[in-house]
């Protein structure tokens, strides 16, 4: 039971951090795909790279997604969201989600957190969404005053 509960505090010491990490690098804004680069093929480039068999693209697109929030590519992740079979990125999208500050996505996220065949992703889906609450609360109460 004991080490239960410290693998528990253990995960959220290490969900907190990274949501932490990526809260510092992220820019506070959604951005435009125009905004990151030029190219005409970016926004379609990214779209496979999320979607590719290639795991390593497939979660650095991913991860270059959140980094900028491309808004343009939330539906993308949504839909990945639901038939990506590696636990890991799986994670990472709700983590990119929660990031993008999407509600569609984090409602995903919430569902994920119910469902999932896997404990850990459904702990860490909780986690974020748990989040998520938290500084939507805060945000709410901040504006009040």
């Amino acid at each position: 039971m004991k080490a239960l509960k410290n693998s528990n505090q253990t995960l959220s010491v290490v969900l907190l951090l990274v949501v932490f990490l990526l809260s510092t690098v992220a820019i506070a804004q959604k951005q435009s795909i125009g905004n990151v680069t030029t190219n005409e093929h970016a926004l379609k480039n990214l779209i496979a790279g999320i979607q590719s068999e290639n795991k390593g693209v497939k979660r650095s697109s991913i991860y270059f997604a959140g980094k900028y929030q491309i808004a343009e590519v939330e539906d993308v992740l949504i839909r990945q969201l639901h038939v990506e079979k590696d636990a890991s990125t799986r994670i990472l999208i709700s983590l990119v989600l929660y990031e993008m500050g999407s509600t569609e996505g984090l409602l995903a996220v919430q569902q994920l957190a119910q469902n999932d065949d896997s404990k850990r992703v459904r702990s860490m889906a909780t986690q974020i969404y748990n989040e998520y609450l938290i500084n939507d609360i805060n945000n709410s109460v901040s504006m009040t005053k």
